[in-house]
């Protein structure tokens, strides 16, 4: 039974877990590396809220990598063997967040469809300070709190959820906390971003990975897993950026479209109908999906692609994410992934056998298919003023030394004060310690000479003209930089750029004192990304960091894309593509037109269509 009325026994739920470190002790005995707590708490309250969310119907259908298992009819491959987590559970890829969107009888205008989702919403997960005034939810487990609302230029809506376990068992004395808090994203999709090539269809089995005790399966109408491989494909397929706005390359999607092919069945006319119809390749410029199938920039990349090393960007995800460890090699993934797809294109191809890996025949026979296009109705034009979803807002990161600037600003500075064959001289074990030998052989030298560095450093070509573009395309820019402040603050002063790290170079009456403080290593680089996503509210998956040197790989390892800038060999070996110029940056992340940004949809569409 649909509707939140029909999910949950509250009296065999609650008898058996009266209090909430009751249900966590469940959770641990029947947990495992692949399905933790954290994963099983998180995935039981995302199904709750959904099904709250459809208290009144199924009007809200679940989307995104988060329902993958309830798509699934098995998984065969290896598992751990530690619990009693059905394997389809335990090897899909971690996905917490909720993705919804409002399936409404009637095409309700942008706002209309706002003002419905934000009341509905908030009528489960009140705007309260006090998380104890919370909405109900898990039969009186937990109190749902909102904390934030992000709208996201026509794309998506996204509400950040407080979950606050509650302690209500002293009846009249009110409620007290019962653990810690934690949230829970609800990413709303905008109508514009829903393709309809097919019907919902109802999952198969439940959202959630555990059976407990008054917890019934929780099954509702899922976005068709055809129109879902088909964004997939096009993320992958297409130069990141294009479509979803997400400048990093999507290793994830490539361990989802596995997975999919795996365990899942799909019916060939509607993936057809749903490649072929997507709304990404629109945007792109482009008719469809390319045959062979491959993705963007897979090596040898074309000569209008920048090469994504994504051999090695998905053996990293695979490294720190437990499901994905008994995952095959990314050869053997995308031979797997092509299969499936380019099987896609052929008519005579009726229903993807995910045990087999192959399209099993159609049997639907030539007669019936003529037919089938004679009677049905003439196919609607497609709009070439289909709105396009506006790119989010990134963080990039730029080093420095041979990266922003042509040269390595301490040689320089070395150089022009007369001692650059003793700093060439110094050698040692690790980034510090070299970098402190080399300014103490600096002590007593002018300190003039480290404005007259910052003010002739050359410029990587394009460098200048890309954070100009950057800028004024609504991203944000930063500088982490394993210099000095006295240099690295002019030249953020000089592009514009309002963020900077860089270590303090000493200087006492007009001299380098021959020490440095606050020095920025690999880590200090991390530090301060992490401070500036958290300030800006721009999470690691939207940062993108540049760089080329080996005290730029725990940053490229911390970001979501990692450039590496004319790189040494540590830094080409973290890095998810190698860029020979600065140049190159503007196609990889696919750069919107400044109008796209601050024209309303209105003016671009004209008066007739609906504004947000």
């Amino acid at each position: 039974m649909p509707g939140y009325e029909g999910h949950l026994d509250r009296d065999q739920f609650r008898g058996a877990f009266p209090r909430w470190a009751r249900l966590i002790g469940h959770l641990q005995q029947i947990s495992s590396p692949r399905f933790p707590v954290d994963r099983a708490k998180r995935q039981l309250t995302v199904g709750d809220f959904l099904s709250q969310l459809n208290r009144d119907g199924d009007a809200w259908k679940n989307t995104g990598s988060n329902p993958l298992p309830a798509y699934a009819e098995s998984w065969s491959g290896t598992t751990d063997g530690e619990s009693g987590i059905d394997p389809v559970y335990a090897m899909a890829r971690t996905a917490n967040d909720l993705d919804v969107y409002y399936d409404a009888d009637e095409q309700l205008p942008d706002d209309e469809y706002l003002a419905r989702v934000r009341e509905t919403v908030l009528a489960a997960a009140p705007m309260r300070q006090n998380p104890l005034d919370g909405g109900e939810g898990l039969g009186g487990l937990v109190r749902y709190t909102t904390r934030d609302i992000e709208v996201a230029g026509r794309g998506h809506v996204v509400f950040t959820i407080d979950v606050q376990p509650v302690d209500d068992s002293r009846g009249p004395l009110g409620l007290r906390r019962d653990g810690d808090a934690f949230t829970i994203e609800v990413d709303v999709k905008m109508p514009t971003m829903i393709q309809r090539s097919s019907e919902p269809e109802r999952a198969r089995r439940s959202i959630v990975g555990v059976r407990l005790p008054g917890l019934e399966p929780i099954t509702p109408l899922l976005r068709p897993v055809a129109d879902l491989a088909a964004d997939k494909m096009a993320a992958l397929a297409l130069q990141p950026g294009v479509g979803d706005g997400i400048a990093a390359p999507r290793f994830k999607d490539i361990a989802d479209l596995y997975y999919i092919a795996r365990t899942c069945p799909v019916d060939g006319e509607k993936l057809r109908k749903a490649l072929a119809e997507n709304w990404h390749w629109r945007e792109a410029g482009r008719t469809g999906p390319p045959q062979p199938y491959r993705f963007y920039g897979q090596a040898p990349a074309r000569d209008d692609e920048t090469e994504i090393l994504w051999d090695q960007g998905f053996r990293q995800l695979r490294a720190r994410i437990p499901q994905l460890q008994d995952y095959p090699e990314f050869k053997e993934m995308t031979e797997t992934i092509s299969t499936f797809l380019d099987g896609a294109a052929d008519p005579s191809n009726g229903v993807w056998d995910p045990a087999r890996g192959q399209w099993l025949p159609s049997l639907r026979n030539e007669v019936a298919s003529t037919m089938d296009r004679a009677l049905a109705p003439e196919s609607r034009t497609t709009d070439p003023q289909q709105p396009m979803v506006p790119m989010q807002r990134h963080l990039f990161v730029f080093d420095v030394d041979k990266t922003l600037s042509k040269h390595d600003t301490l040689d320089t500075l070395a150089e022009l004060a007369g001692r650059l064959p003793e700093v060439q001289a110094v050698h040692a074990p690790d980034y510090e310690t070299s970098i402190r030998a080399k300014i103490a052989v600096l002590r007593g030298v002018d300190a003039s000479l480290v404005r007259q560095v910052a003010e002739t450093i050359e410029l990587s070509e394009g460098a200048e003209q890309l954070i100009r573009e950057l800028k004024a395309a609504g991203h944000e820019v930063a500088i982490a930089s394993g210099g000095f402040d006295a240099v690295v603050g002019l030249l953020a002063e000089r592009l514009g750029v309002e963020r900077y790290a860089a270590g303090k170079l000493g200087i006492e009456n007009g001299v380098l004192t021959g020490e440095v403080s606050g020095l920025i290593d690999g880590p200090g680089k991390v530090t301060a990304i992490r401070g500036w996503n958290e300030e800006l509210g721009i999470p690691r998956e939207r940062t993108v960091a540049v760089g080329d040197g080996s005290n730029d790989v725990d940053m490229f390892e911390a970001v979501g894309f990692a450039a590496g800038y004319q790189p040494g060999t540590a830094a080409a070996a973290a890095s998810h593509t190698i860029l020979r110029d600065m140049g190159q940056l503007n196609r990889v992340v696919h750069l919107s037109p400044p109008d796209r940004l601050t024209t309303p949809a209105a003016t671009r569409r004209g008066s007739s269509e609906r504004t947000t």
